[in-house]
């Protein structure tokens, strides 16, 4: 099973756009990027499932898009010592600009 680390930057709602990457290094080095998935935090519960894919794309960013974002990925190894194998998860922040304005 693969290690998988997912790469993101905070933003604010007046950004157009956010990029989330799946980082992944494993033995086989062919990789089968499963699905993205968008969770509210506190909840186990899935929002929103996204295609498997390198990069996710995230368009008139909302602050509903904050959350976990956890990139699942395959590699046909069936045994790893890594418990959290095949999967990256990152907090993913979009903030208000109000609150922005407000604080500065």
């Amino acid at each position: 099973m693969p290690d998988v680390h997912v790469n993101a930057y905070n933003t604010t709602t007046m950004a157009l756009s956010a990029l989330l990457h799946c980082e992944v290094s494993g033995v086989p080095d062919n990789y089968t990027y499963i699905t993205w998935e968008h969770r509210w935090p506190g909840t186990t519960s899935v929002l929103r499932y996204f295609p498997g894919s390198e990069d996710l794309y995230l368009k008139e960013l909302t602050y509903e898009d904050s959350g976990y974002y956890t990139c699942r990925v395959e590699n046909g190894a069936r045994y790893s010592r890594n418990p959290n194998a095949g999967e990256g998860t990152t907090l993913f922040q979009v903030q208000c600009k109000n609150f922005l304005l407000k604080f500065h």
